[in-house]
């Protein structure tokens, strides 16, 4: 049996937070969307662990102007309490003045994610970008 749309829904609702989290610096939101030893790889940089996750989107929203991490195309599939998501994104910020919106980064995510105690989460979330 395969995923039902409630679990579809919740996986792609977490994708969203993720983004908004990340996009504000909110760590905490950013962290918790992750089980306790859970893995970001962003283009070959490595953070493990919730503590590591939240400092990681700290740090990522005062770096850059205005974030917006888009993604489009998501593929989630899966049984029980385990997924996989892939998905294609888009990371504008904003530069100049006045302000105009750049493409910083374009790629994919390839994620496992599972569920516990009725909440999904990643396990894993790897971006590789375009090259």
């Amino acid at each position: 049996m395969g995923l039902t749309v409630e679990d579809q829904l919740a996986i792609q609702g977490l994708a969203s937070r993720y983004n908004f989290a990340i996009d504000t610096g909110d760590g905490d939101a950013f962290a918790a969307a992750f089980v306790e030893g859970g893995v970001l790889n962003a283009a070959g940089q490595v953070t493990e662990g919730r503590a590591a996750l939240a400092d990681y989107a700290r740090s990522f929203a005062g770096s850059v102007r205005a974030p917006r991490h888009v993604i489009t195309n998501l593929v989630i599939d899966g049984d029980g309490n385990f997924a996989t998501l892939k998905a294609y994104l888009q990371l504008s910020i904003q530069s100049g003045e006045p302000a105009q919106s750049t493409v910083l980064a374009i790629g994919g995510y390839d994620d496992s994610l599972s569920k516990e105690d009725g909440t999904w989460r990643f396990v894993r979330r790897t971006f590789t970008m375009d090259t």
